[in-house]
């Protein structure tokens, strides 16, 4: 288990400065009484969601399900989970009937921690890749650190498992807790999706359960979104929700700020701001969702992937790939390692005078602005250190 009066989130980062010793002494008094507060109530309460990937957006989607038959209350939105967690237990009233906590790592031991505060019930993994591989390692270590959660669940618990991921699927051997499967699979599948479509902006899928089907309309974009509103169904499936008030839930859902938000940019183009954080898998499943858009041109912005470690040259370089086989018109990337992207592309046989490579943010937004028609759909996603948000608020119509 991880030192907590050693943790790094005490020396802050790039966005923020840290915490200083008064306030960091009150949140250690915090986590002391939020895992004396949370033995007061039954575990049934509890829901743990981890994952790489879809974190937020599944427990966005996750409260507003069992919001539809339960009182409950989750973790707050980009506050990081070893604050977050404590606040939300101390948030608990006797009316509280379910708890979600997102139960995010960065580095090895945080699980743990966790766990040593609160044991949840149920839980929930969305998908296990490269992120913050600098820390945790490979993505066999990333497994084996979030799928603690699942391995401490009782035997009258829930696993609630991604069928559609190799490595989540996994986990199943690895719990006593009964095991819910979601994803797109209808063979192997407890809860899934089919007939995936993005009509006008918004994703359309059939929601099945058994022998039941419904059809689910969001705004959110993409499959990766769908993954998320399925861990949510099958959530709700297992604590006895009909269907039909899951529908309901999952088409109350919005997106998470900064979280492939659309949103109406200059000379009438639309922006996608996925500025919020950045992984091989979530630039990978934002890529695939570009190039399901109707669009006049696909424009990419790409800021580097951090805290990839030993991985880095490697992943930003596949990177290049999945960008040069989703057909992309035009690339804008940042500095750092995503220069390995503008150097495979290169050797893919990318347009050079469609590549803009190796620029700071204010670049960025001038060259982008110069170009910007009407119909073009511009993704921006890079980790949240870079400022990317930047370019979003300078690229918007507002």
């Amino acid at each position: 288990m991880i030192d907590i009066n050693k943790h790094p989130i005490w020396q802050g980062n790039k966005l923020w400065g840290g915490i200083n010793l008064l306030k960091k002494r009150g949140h250690l008094v915090r986590f002391f009484l939020a895992r004396q507060y949370a033995k007061l109530f039954p575990r049934t309460l509890f829901v743990g969601i981890t994952g790489s990937v879809g974190k937020t957006t599944t427990t966005l989607a996750c409260q507003s399900v069992l919001s539809e038959k339960f009182k409950t209350i989750s973790t707050k939105i980009d506050l990081d989970p070893i604050l977050n967690i404590p606040i939300t237990i101390l948030n608990i009233r006797p009316k509280t009937q379910k708890v979600l906590l997102e139960m995010g790592v960065e580095y090895p031991g945080e699980m743990e921690y966790y766990l040593n505060m609160v044991k949840p019930y149920i839980g929930v993994v969305t998908r296990v890749s490269f992120a913050h591989s600098e820390f945790l390692g490979s993505d066999q270590e990333i497994l084996s650190e979030k799928g603690k959660l699942i391995e401490q669940l009782p035997e009258n618990g829930y696993a609630i498992l991604n069928w559609d991921d190799p490595l989540v699927r996994k986990l199943a051997d690895k719990t006593a807790a009964q095991v819910i499967f979601f994803g797109t699979d209808s063979i192997n599948s407890h809860v899934w999706a089919g007939n995936i479509k993005i009509k006008d902006y918004q994703t359309v899928f059939e929601l099945n359960q058994g022998v039941e089907r419904v059809e689910v309309r969001t705004n959110l974009l993409g499959r990766h979104m769908v993954t998320s509103l399925l861990a949510a169904a099958a959530l709700g499936a297992c604590l006895g929700m009909p269907l039909t008030t899951i529908k309901k839930g999952l088409e109350k859902v919005k997106s998470a700020p900064h979280r492939f938000d659309l949103i109406e940019g200059k000379n009438d183009s639309f922006i996608i701001d996925d500025t919020h954080n950045s992984s091989p898998a979530a630039a990978a499943e934002a890529l695939e969702t570009l190039n399901l858009l109707t669009a006049r041109r696909r424009i990419v912005v790409l800021g580097e992937m951090k805290e990839l470690g030993v991985y880095s040259e490697k992943l930003h370089r596949e990177m290049a790939h999945i960008i040069y086989r989703n057909k992309v018109d035009l690339v804008f990337l940042g500095t750092g390692d995503a220069n390995y992207i503008a150097d495979e592309l290169i050797k893919l046989g990318f347009l050079e005078d469609r590549l803009f490579a190796n620029l700071q943010n204010p670049q960025i937004v001038s060259k982008l602005i110069k170009v910007l028609s009407k119909g073009d759909v511009v993704l921006i996603k890079g980790s949240r250190t870079l400022r990317l948000d930047e370019v979003v608020k300078k690229l918007s119509k507002k």
